[in-house]
């Protein structure tokens, strides 16, 4: 366990260092409120000895959402994927996450306000996640919850706006997880949570609006 955050944390400092360091205030927007459609997978694995781990059950193609608001660097976004299997839908997977995210222009690209065309979105968060086994029947209740606890991401995004409003592009997420769980049996070999780590990517439409 210990290895593990450890590996975390160094992951999270190399990727702060690097949002520093490529930082450009200038061309970042002050607030930008936005809402996007994604589509795309995730998976991931445990590394709790004899424990199951969401992700053991809960992975592959999968379509969402995302919504958020920015404060010039800072970022609070909420995030909801359901993934499919051959039997059509399956679990999802929830995120409330706060983290910092900078805009570094790619090319001489501008649009006509002078915001760049095309921008890479680096981005480390933190926060509260939870999954459910199969699909969310409104209004979600606790029962339907199968894994929760804290997350920690590193993000690599890209957008290519299409006029300042709409932008087209992608994104991969390397995370930490570590989750109670709710389905695990009764044995005195099984603890009742998980660690491990989860992948993301996915291919994003999003709506900005913001100064």
């Amino acid at each position: 366990m210990k290895k593990n955050i450890a590996a975390s944390s160094l992951v999270v400092l190399v990727f702060s260092v690097a949002l520093v360091g490529a930082a450009r205030p200038a061309e970042a927007r002050l607030i930008d409120l936005y809402a996007g459609a994604t589509a795309g997978g995730f998976g991931g694995w445990g590394s709790t000895p004899n424990t199951p781990d969401f992700f053991d059950k809960t992975h592959g193609p999968a379509v969402g959402f995302d919504l958020g608001v920015k404060l010039l660097i800072f970022d609070l976004s909420a995030n909801f994927l359901q993934a499919f299997n051959g039997s059509g839908t399956s679990g999802t997977l929830i995120q409330f996450l706060l983290g910092t995210e900078v805009d570094v222009p790619l090319g001489g690209a501008k649009l006509p306000d002078g915001q760049s065309q095309s921008v890479l979105e680096p981005k480390i968060a933190g926060g509260f996640g939870f999954g459910t086994p199969g699909p969310v029947s409104p209004p979600l209740t606790d029962s339907q919850i199968s894994a929760k606890g804290i997350v920690a991401n590193a993000t690599l995004g890209y957008e290519y706006f299409l006029n300042p409003f709409v932008a087209i592009g992608g994104s991969g997420t390397f995370g930490y997880h570590y989750f109670f769980g709710g389905d695990v049996v009764n044995s005195s070999n099984v603890m009742d949570h998980s660690s491990g780590y989860q992948l993301i990517g996915l291919g994003t439409v999003t709506f900005h609006l913001g100064y």
